[in-house]
């Protein structure tokens, strides 16, 4: 089977018109923390696509929320995945007033203002998340993808919901308790043969790689996360067709040496 089998082909241009917010744009200093409807907000204001995580609450609802644990946002050490709709809307994330909203809040919000691409935060085995988020977005008027570090989310996707616009995430994977075997077919994008995506958005720190490289000659659409900086913006610009950002005004225009200073 070759590379080209391993993607689908239907036209996603939507995704790499403009930058995409990592969690919408957020600002903690401006109180407008992550994966929030504030954040959202700023976004469309902004005229950008917002990139949004899921996870699976207790009694099985989709939650916007990043990371497995309550901790780092709410103060509570607790999972999200022992952790009902309710009582996680009764929290507050990061000394603001804002609160987690469900995905079916975050795309009654966003009510198709601006492209949505939300990252599945899959379980094992794959199924009871996805199927969630088919029908939070069933029915959407906006423009909407899915994409996943899982390749299995995926393929569920595709089997279930060939509908739906599914990209692969993968990165350098350094800091997962993985084999090298694994380490090396996520990196190189060896699981693409099961996921068969749309799209791969692959870490800004390996466009040089060349799965990626060769992923992109062959037509597949490339977008880098997360960019943080000017510089990684413009490697992104050279090697990738999108980008997912966070942390900058990427909008703003740099700074030349023809105006007597380096460049931003």
């Amino acid at each position: 089977m070759g590379w080209g089998s391993f993607q689908s082909r239907r036209p996603v241009n939507w995704l790499l018109d403009r930058p995409i917010a990592h969690r919408g744009l957020h600002n903690l200093a401006a109180g407008i923390p992550e994966n929030t409807i504030g954040a959202f907000d700023a976004a469309i204001r902004a005229s950008l696509p917002i990139e949004l995580d899921v996870r699976l609450t207790e009694d099985q609802q989709a939650i916007v929320f990043h990371d497995f644990n309550l901790r780092r946002l709410t103060g509570v050490n607790q999972l999200v995945a022992s952790t009902t709709l309710r009582e996680m809307q009764k929290l507050t994330i990061s000394g603001t007033n804002e609160r987690p909203p469900s995905l079916h809040e975050a795309l009654d919000f966003i009510d198709g203002r601006v492209p949505v691409l939300i990252e599945v935060k899959a379980g094992r085995p794959p199924g009871g998340l996805e199927s969630e988020v088919c029908r939070a977005i069933e029915g959407y008027k906006g423009l909407s993808a899915v994409q996943s570090f899982s390749p299995k989310s995926m393929r569920w996707f595709r089997n279930n919901a060939p509908e739906v616009i599914r990209g692969q995430i993968s990165g350098s994977y350094h800091i997962y308790d993985l084999s090298s075997w694994h380490r090396f077919m996520h990196r190189h994008l060896l699981m693409l043969r099961i996921s068969r995506p749309d799209f791969v958005a692959h870490h800004v720190g390996c466009l040089g790689l060349p799965a990626s490289r060769l992923w992109r000659r062959l037509g597949g659409p490339l977008l880098a996360w997360t960019v943080r900086s000017r510089r990684d913006l413009d490697r992104a610009r050279l090697r990738a067709d999108g980008v997912i950002f966070e942390g900058f005004d990427v909008l703003k225009p740099a700074l030349t040496a023809r105006s007597g200073l380096a460049a931003g």
